[in-house]
């Protein structure tokens, strides 16, 4: 992997239009999406909450929670001001979202100011993660929710990204979790697990290969499209399914989320 953390990695490059990457590769798409639906399940949202967003990216997660819950007041913090002006763009029709250029070690937010906060694919690739999940802690509400995506150690495609995306050097920092690794990070933040449940078993064993192939060639996959994709969709999904009602079977996901409630205590 490249040197540096990814918090300078994201300063000082331009980030990829995702857009184009979903029409070209509809099983990407589909897992990204997938775990974003999961994300916004699993926050309860009522309709009149203030959400934030950490690590937002180019806003795809706050669209479909401002969509779906158009009461809410949401926020979208990122490191990126590229992603973030996408991500503005894309949420240019919701009056009550904002944007905020920051880090997710230092949220720009007064205490209590969030009654949920999401973030997902971020975690592992900061530097400090007791600086972030303290941080997210303070900027909840008393029994706040948070929901946070990380990626799994012994998840099947994150043992494939470690053979194919990692020796590319495609990101320069990254870790993985166990769920003791992570049981302990939530306890130690002031964290109350309420649950945990596997996401993005769509594309487990093609993705990483799909993307080590796009990283090596430099060019777009564009053969993930119509009915072929839309066969592994279908049967990720119901695949998926599966693997949240056997514990064992949360192995073949991609990634965990954890569904916490911030107690009352004094860090």
């Amino acid at each position: 992997m490249r040197n540096g953390t990814t918090e300078e990695h994201y300063l000082s490059v331009e980030s990829e239009d995702l857009q184009i990457a979903f029409n070209c590769n509809r099983i990407w798409a589909h897992t990204y999406r997938e775990t974003k639906i999961e994300t916004m399940k699993n926050l309860d949202l009522s309709g009149d909450e203030t959400v934030l967003d950490v690590g937002c990216g180019q806003g795809y997660l706050l669209k479909l929670m401002n969509e779906t819950h158009p009461g809410i007041v949401s926020v979208g913090l990122d490191v990126n001001l590229v992603d973030l002006k996408k991500a503005r763009r894309r949420n240019s029709m919701q009056s009550n979202c904002e944007f905020v250029l920051g880090d997710a070690g230092s949220l720009p937010f007064k205490d209590g100011a969030f009654e949920a906060i999401s973030c997902t694919a971020v975690l592992e690739h900061v530097s400090d993660e007791k600086k972030v999940m303290h941080q997210i802690w303070r900027t909840l509400k008393k029994n706040g929710k948070a929901v946070i995506d990380v990626p799994g150690a012994f998840h099947l495609q994150n043992k494939l990204s470690d053979l194919f995306i990692k020796s590319q050097g495609v990101f320069p920092f990254h870790r993985e979790y166990t769920t003791g690794r992570m049981n302990a990070l939530i306890k130690e933040c002031g964290f109350r697990l309420e649950s945990f449940s596997s996401t993005r078993f769509v594309g487990s064993l093609l993705l990483p290969v799909v993307e080590t192939a796009a990283t090596v060639s430099g060019r777009k996959i564009v053969w993930c499209r119509n009915t072929f994709a839309r066969i592994i969709c279908w049967g990720g999904d119901r695949i998926s399914s599966l693997c949240g009602q056997r514990s064992y079977l949360k192995l073949l996901g991609g990634s965990w989320l954890f569904k916490l409630r911030r107690q009352n205590l004094q860090l």
